[in-house]
C-alpha cells in the first residue's frame, strides 16, 4: 500500500489528531521528515482540489476535519455519542477551562477524571497533549458542533495560552443547568 494513502485513510477514520510517531508506526517509515512531507503533499492535494476537507497540523499532530465554512451546514450529520454523567460533568469543567492540565482537573474533581478523559477522548469530544508530567486537555471540533452551534471552531494552534491564575474550585452549582440524567447527545 502507498504510505501517503494509508496516512490519509488513518486521518479520515480516526476522527482525532494523530501524532507523527503514530503515523511512523502505521506506515513503517522511520523518518519523521518523510512522514511530514507526505502529510504536506496531502494538504496540498486537498487545497488544489478545493476540497471541503483539510488536514490541520497542531503541535506536530495532524487531524482531518471539515473546513470552517462547511461545518455549520453538515454538523447535523455528525455521529451521536452517549457519554456517562460523570464524563459529562468532567467535560463541562474542561469546556470552561480549555487547555487545563489534567492534574488540575483531578485536584478539583477527583481521580475518576482519568476514566472520564479516556471516555471523552474515545468519543472525540476532547484530545490531550502531553505537557510535562501531565497532559493539557483541549476541546475538539466535534464538541463545538454539538455544544456551540453557530460558533466558528477554535483551533488549538490558534488559541493563546491563558494566564496562570488560580482556577475556582468546582462545586455542584457549576452543573445546575444540566438536567438530571441527561446523557444522550443525539440531535
Amino acid at each position: 500500500m502507498e504510505p501517503k494513502r494509508l496516512i490519509e485513510a488513518a486521518l479520515f477514520m480516526s476522527g482525532r489528531e494523530l501524532s507523527v510517531p503514530e503515523l511512523k508506526k502505521l506506515t513503517g517509515i522511520a523518518s519523521a521528515g518523510h512522514i511530514r512531507g507526505m502529510v504536506d503533499e496531502l494538504q496540498a492535494d486537498y487545497a488544489k482540489n478545493n476540497s471541503s476537507l483539510e488536514i490541520f497540523e497542531a503541535d506536530g499532530s495532524y487531524i482531518m476535519r471539515v473546513k470552517d465554512e462547511y461545518v455549520g451546514h453538515v454538523k447535523q450529520f455528525a455521529q451521536s455519542s452517549t457519554i456517562s454523567k460523570s464524563a459529562l460533568r468532567t467535560l463541562s469543567y474542561i469546556a470552561r477551562h480549555n487547555g487545563i492540565l489534567k492534574s488540575e482537573v483531578v485536584k478539583r474533581i477527583g481521580t475518576m477524571v482519568y476514566d472520564d478523559v479516556r471516555e471523552l477522548v474515545e468519543n472525540g469530544f476532547i484530545f490531550q497533549r502531553k505537557y510535562g508530567r501531565s497532559s493539557k486537555l483541549f476541546l475538539t471540533d466535534k464538541f463545538r458542533a454539538y455544544f456551540e452551534p453557530g460558533k466558528v471552531p477554535e483551533r488549538p494552534a490558534e488559541k493563546k495560552e491563558s494566564s496562570k491564575g488560580e482556577l475556582p474550585p468546582m462545586d455542584e452549582a457549576s452543573f445546575s443547568d444540566m438536567e438530571e440524567g441527561e446523557e444522550n447527545f443525539s440531535e
